[in-house]
């Protein structure tokens, strides 16, 4: 069965601009296209879109994206190198996480001294407040 862009987006979540997009910058070398260039996805293809999704969201670059897939169409041989690309990926992903982790703690923190704040009627936030608490404060909680 053959999909256009249109069910392409209705399957994956994908829009159609971002469907576009990627294909304009190559990311879809495999997808047929009639005479009217409509381009048609494969079953298989739909799978290849969803995994170029995950990449992205895995903050992935267009250009090594396009990489992998060049090594993917090349075969077995490549399947080392395709290895590094993901468990490097899966490296960016995890620092990531790690940062965003930080952020979570910092935005906990500054929800307690807000709780805080509401309870006692004091604005420690202000800075141009005499019950202003410094960064040094802060860090401390």
């Amino acid at each position: 069965m053959a999909y256009t862009i249109i069910e392409v987006e209705r399957k994956t979540g994908v829009s159609s601009h971002t469907l576009r997009f990627w294909a304009k910058k190559g990311l879809f070398p495999f997808v047929q296209k009639d005479d009217n260039k409509v381009k048609y996805f494969s079953k298989r293809d739909v799978e290849w879109v969803g995994w170029i999704n995950w990449l992205r969201k895995s903050q992935m670059d267009i250009p090594s994206i396009r990489h992998y897939i060049h090594l993917a169409n090349q075969g077995e041989g490549t399947a080392q190198e395709r290895r590094d690309m993901i468990a490097r990926q899966k490296e960016i992903v995890e620092d990531n996480i790690e940062e965003l982790q930080s952020v979570l703690e910092v935005l906990s923190k500054k929800l307690k001294m807000y709780d805080e704040m509401l309870a006692n009627n004091i604005d420690g936030f202000n800075p141009q407040s005499s019950q202003y608490k410094s960064c040094d404060t802060v860090k401390k909680l």
